[in-house]
C-alpha cells in the first residue's frame, strides 16, 4: 500500500510519508485503531501529508518495485526492534507506527503535530491487545463468525458479546480475549477486533483497564439509571412491534413470539406472562 501510495502522488520512491499513508489506508490494522483512539483523524492525517509533500512528474508504473528512502528503511529497522523489545513474534501496524515515531524527522511530524506521541502509542497498542503481566486468565466465551451473515465481521463480534453480557454468560469482571489473540484465532485483522472492543467500551457493555486488557462491565448502574430502564425497553422493542405490525401479526402473536424469545434467551425459566398492552 506504501508503494501504491508514492505511484499515486507520482513519487519515485517510498517514503515514511508513504508508509503512513499505507497504514491509514490499511483499515483494518491496529495502528488505524491506535490513531483513532488517540484523538488523531485518518482523514486529516492524510490531508496534512499532502499538503506537505509536492506531487512528483513520474508517471506511475503498476508493480514497480521503488526503492526505499534511507529514512525509511530506518522506520523498518525501528519496527522490528519495538516487535523484539515488546516480545512479538511478528511485525504489525503497531509496530511500524511506533517505528515512525521513533524515527522522528519524517511523518512523524505529522504525528505529533495530531498530538500523537511514542509514549502514548506505545501505550494504546498494549492496552488495544490486552496485554501485562499478572493478568487474570479470559473467558472461555467463544466468538464464532458466520461468512453466510448479512452483518460484517465488526458487526457481529460486537452482536454476540453483547448478547453474551445480556444473558449472563459472560459475567461482570470477566476479561474477553486480548485483541492479537482473538484476530488469530478468528483469522482476521486485529484492527477489526480492536473496532469492535471499542464500539463496546462505548456502549458501556466492557471497560479497558490499561495492560491488563478489555473486562465486562458492572452494569448495575445507579437507581436512576435503573428507573430509566423500562423507557429504554420500550424504545427498543417499538420498531420490533412496528416491523411485526406491518408483517400482519396480531398483538397476541407478537406476545408469543416474545416470550418464546426469552424462554430462549433466559434458559427456560420462570418467566412472567406479559400482560395485555
Amino acid at each position: 500500500m506504501a508503494r501504491e501510495e508514492s505511484a499515486r502522488l507520482h513519487h519515485e520512491y517510498v517514503g515514511t510519508e508513504h508508509i503512513l499513508l499505507g497504514l491509514i489506508r490499511d483499515g483494518g490494522g491496529v495502528a488505524l485503531a491506535v490513531l483513532t483512539n488517540l484523538g488523531a483523524d485518518p482523514g486529516l492525517l492524510r490531508r496534512r501529508i499532502e499538503e506537505t509533500v509536492e506531487r512528483g512528474r513520474a508517471e506511475p508504473q503498476a508493480g514497480a518495485e521503488l526503492p526505499y528512502t534511507s529514512r525509511a528503511k530506518l522506520v523498518l529497522e525501528l519496527a522490528m526492534s519495538e516487535a523484539r523489545e515488546l516480545n512479538h513474534p511478528f511485525v504489525g501496524t503497531e509496530h511500524l507506527l511506533l517505528g515512525l515515531l521513533r524515527e522522528e524527522k519524517g511523518a512523524a511530524r505529522v504525528l505529533v503535530a495530531a498530538g500523537v506521541t511514542l509514549e502514548q502509542a506505545r501505550a494504546e497498542t498494549l492496552r488495544l491487545l490486552g496485554e501485562g503481566e499478572g493478568e487474570p486468565p479470559t473467558t472461555p466465551f467463544l466468538v464464532r463468525i458466520d461468512d453466510a451473515s448479512d452483518r460484517s465481521i465488526y458487526e457481529q463480534i460486537v452482536a454476540q458479546v453483547q448478547e453474551a453480557v445480556a444473558t449472563g454468560t459472560l459475567r461482570p469482571g470477566e476479561r474477553l480475549p486480548p485483541v492479537r489473540q482473538l484476530a488469530d484465532q478468528l483469522d482476521i485483522a486485529p484492527g477489526t477486533v480492536a473496532r469492535a472492543y471499542g464500539a463496546l467500551e462505548r456502549l458501556g457493555v466492557v471497560v479497558t483497564d490499561g495492560a491488563r486488557g478489555t473486562r465486562v462491565a458492572d452494569r448495575s448502574g445507579s437507581r436512576s439509571r435503573q428507573k430509566a430502564r423500562p423507557e429504554s425497553l420500550v424504545g427498543l422493542l417499538r420498531p420490533v412491534a412496528v416491523a411485526a405490525y406491518h408483517l400482519g401479526a396480531t398483538a397476541e402473536e407478537l406476545r408469543g413470539a416474545l416470550e418464546e424469545a426469552m424462554r430462549d434467551i433466559f434458559g427456560g425459566g420462570d418467566t412472567t406472562p406479559m400482560s395485555a398492552a
